[in-house]
């Protein structure tokens, strides 16, 4: 769970945890940022190295370094540094503890009068940070860097202030399914789709395969707690997804799910997402999805 969070100057004392934190990267990641041992060393023969340990709960867990004086940049951009090094290790990623990171960074240094950040990301990665900071509102400006990464621009003075760290991680543990038919349900989940009973307490089931959780409770167990359960849903109001190693599998489980029970609703089908995929309902309605990711080479050679 990601709680509070402050930047701390990268010292001797944590100088091994920081360094440390690399390791939790995937393989993915670490093409896409330098080990940080590399980056501490840069920063200290560096002119201009901002260095920063990102912390949560008093324990380090990522690392930031910024060029304090990007010379690169327009002249109309100047005040403008650049954002050299980001990472956060494996374990808080997802939680919202790196986007207040960057918000910490974006305030000190628009307070201390800086116009422009810069940054340069890797695109061609499957794990590539692009997506993040064109959320937090980067423009990417067609140029690219002597490594082949491409720059990205942030104007301090559009730059939203930084968000609020939750007291929670912004991660789902467990999802509940409502219903007004318990055992019609209980034996779609476990018997047709093969989830293994955690909990039955009757009127609510937990249920759970390979590490995933979620729940099917009577709807009039929560009526009592609240007039906002009385009200019954109209339309598709959510939907589970299963993956498949294949296309192949696709076909054959949609078959299997079709036999045992499940409501056919679109036979498998290419979708313009490069995902092959079929829908099916549970005995209420609720309709569901087999998917698999399409590679080129698995497309031509069912071809």
């Amino acid at each position: 769970m990601a709680g509070s969070i402050e930047l701390r100057e990268v010292t001797f004392d944590n100088l091994h945890a920081v360094c440390a934190l690399s390791a939790t990267l995937t393989p993915g990641q670490k093409e896409c940022v330098a080990d940080n041992v590399v980056s501490v060393a840069q920063g200290l023969l560096a002119e201009n190295a901002w260095m920063r340990a990102v912390y949560s709960e008093g324990s380090p867990v990522g690392f930031i370094m910024v060029d304090t004086h990007f010379a690169d940049a327009p002249e109309e951009d100047h005040r403008a540094c650049f954002l050299w090094r980001f990472m956060i290790a494996r374990a808080w990623q997802r939680t919202g503890l790196g986007s207040a990171a960057l918000g910490l960074v974006i305030e000190a240094f628009r307070a201390h009068g800086y116009r422009v950040l810069y940054t340069s990301c890797e695109v061609e990665n499957d794990e590539s940070p692009l997506g993040f900071y064109l959320g937090h509102g980067f423009e990417n400006t067609g140029e690219t860097d002597e490594g082949g990464e491409e720059i990205l621009r942030l104007s301090l003075s559009d730059a939203p202030p930084a968000r609020p760290m939750l007291p929670m991680a912004p991660r789902i543990a467990l999802v509940t399914v409502w219903t007004d038919e318990m055992e019609p349900m209980k034996r779609f989940y476990t018997e047709t789709l093969g989830f293994l009973v955690k909990n039955d307490l009757g009127e609510y089931v937990e249920l759970e395969h390979n590490g995933v959780r979620f729940a099917i409770c009577r709807r009039a167990v929560m009526e009592s707690h609240s007039d906002a359960f009385s009200v019954r849903p109209a339309g598709q109001r959510f939907e589970l997804a299963f993956p498949c190693s294949s296309r192949s599998d696709v076909d054959a489980t949609y078959e299997s799910l079709i036999a045992a029970g499940a409501g056919p609703v679109a036979g498998p089908q290419d979708m313009p997402w490069n995902q092959r995929t079929a829908l099916f309902s549970d005995p209420d309605g609720n309709i569901h999805e087999v998917f698999a990711d399409l590679r080129s080479g698995e497309q031509e050679g069912d071809d």
